[in-house]
C-alpha cells in the first residue's frame, strides 16, 4: 500500500530541502508549485520530477491538483514548512500497510519565533494528514481547507514538525493574508458585518488563547502570540466591513 507525498509551494528555497528529505519513506513525492520566482523548483526537482506549476486560486485547488497527480493508494499532505520525523515516519508507513482505518489524523507541533509551542492551543493540534486515495478530497475554501472524509479516523501518536514563523514580519505578513483570505471566506457564504463582532471577537481571542488555553505557561511568546491573535481577529472583520461597505456602495450606485 504504497504513500504519495503531496507538497505544495511557492518561494520556499529557504525551507523545501529540509521537508522534502524527510519524506524519503514516501513511495512517490508530488510537488504542486504555484510559479515559484526564486530556486525553489531547482530544489524541488533533486527529490521528485513528479512536478506540475498550477497558478493559484486558492489552497483547496491546490491541494485537490496534487491528489489528482498522485498514483499511490495513499496521499499524506504536508506543508513546506512542516517535517516529519522518524518515529512518525515509522507510525505512516505502518498505518498504510495495516489500513485498519480509511485516514489518520497526527498532533502537530509548531514553532513560534524559535519556541515550541505547548500550549495556546497549539499542541496537539491534531491534523488530518493521511488518507486513501479514492476518499480524498478538499472542498473549496479561501482559508482553513481540510479533509473531508467518509470513513473511519484513527491516531497517531507522533507529532508533525511545524516550522511556521521564524520571525515576526513572518507572522505578520501571513496575518494579513489569511485575515484577508477569511473574510472573502465569510462574505462569500454570505456574512454580514455587525459591529458587535469587530468590538468583542479580539478580546475573545486573546481570553480564550491566553488563560483558557493556558497561553501564560508559554511566557512572552505565550502573551505575543495571543495578543497577535486578537490583531488577526480585528484584522478579519474590518477587512469584512470593507468588503460591506463596497458592496453597498455599488448597490447605491
Amino acid at each position: 500500500m504504497g504513500i504519495s507525498a503531496l507538497v505544495l509551494t511557492y518561494n520556499e528555497e529557504a525551507r523545501i530541502k529540509r521537508c522534502l528529505e524527510r519524506l524519503d519513506f514516501a513511495d512517490e513525492i508530488v510537488v504542486v508549485d504555484s510559479f515559484s520566482t526564486d530556486g525553489t523548483l531547482d530544489i524541488v526537482r533533486r527529490y521528485t520530477s513528479n512536478v506540475s506549476q498550477n497558478e493559484f486560486t486558492g489552497f483547496s485547488n491546490q491541494w485537490n491538483a496534487a491528489i489528482e497527480r498522485a498514483n499511490e493508494d495513499w496521499v499524506l499532505i504536508i506543508g513546506a514548512d512542516e517535517v516529519i520525523s522518524r518515529e512518525l515516519a515509522t507510525e505512516i508507513t505502518t498505518a498504510a500497510r495495516e489500513g485498519n482505518f480509511d485516514a489518520y489524523r497526527m498532533p502537530r507541533s509548531t514553532f513560534f519565533l524559535g519556541r515550541r509551542m505547548r500550549h495556546c492551543g497549539w499542541y496537539p493540534d491534531y491534523q488530518l494528514r493521511l488518507v486513501r486515495r479514492i476518499q480524498a478530497h478538499i472542498p473549496d475554501r479561501l482559508v482553513h481547507e481540510t479533509l473531508v472524509v467518509d470513513g473511519q479516523i484513527g491516531t497517531l501518536r507522533n507529532p508533525i514538525v511545524h516550522y511556521s514563523y521564524d520571525t515576526m514580519a513572518d507572522y505578520c505578513r501571513k496575518m494579513v493574508r489569511y485575515a484577508r483570505a477569511a473574510a472573502e471566506q465569510k462574505h462569500k457564504e454570505g456574512r454580514e458585518f455587525h459591529i458587535i463582532d469587530l468590538l468583542l471577537n479580539p478580546g475573545h481571542s486573546f481570553l480564550k488563547m491566553y488563560i483558557l488555553q493556558q497561553g501564560f505557561r508559554d511566557g512572552l511568546h505565550g502573551f505575543v502570540l495571543s495578543s497577535l491573535t486578537a490583531c488577526s481577529s480585528l484584522l478579519r472583520y474590518a477587512f469584512l466591513w470593507e468588503m460591506s461597505a463596497s458592496k453597498d456602495q455599488t448597490n447605491e450606485k
